[in-house]
């Protein structure tokens, strides 16, 4: 619940990089490739973000800044014409 109400701070479109950050994390613990409470890289390209979450591309670098900024979030950049990967950083309360 912390994590969440961290991310609404900067937003809608935080919240929406939030839970499809979590959502993919949520997937890959389903598939027994990450433990519940653990965080990883999830990969945030323009057109998964924008069908899944509806951020569009112009939103969506101004936002992973922010987020960035704020140590909500741990970016990596992976070059021009790549999608960039995205960690969360907030701690959760339990």
């Amino acid at each position: 619940m912390n994590q969440i109400l961290e991310f609404s701070k900067y937003g809608i479109n935080a919240i929406r990089i939030f839970l499809y950050i979590r959502y993919q994390e949520g997937k890959l613990v389903s598939a027994k490739q990450l433990l519940p409470k653990e965080h990883t890289f999830i990969k945030l390209d323009n057109k998964t973000l924008e069908s899944t979450v509806g951020i569009h591309r112009s939103n969506k670098w101004d936002r992973l800044r922010v987020l960035e900024e704020n140590g909500l979030i741990e970016l990596k950049v992976n070059g021009a014409g790549k999608a960039p990967e995205a960690k969360i950083i907030v701690p959760s309360l339990h």
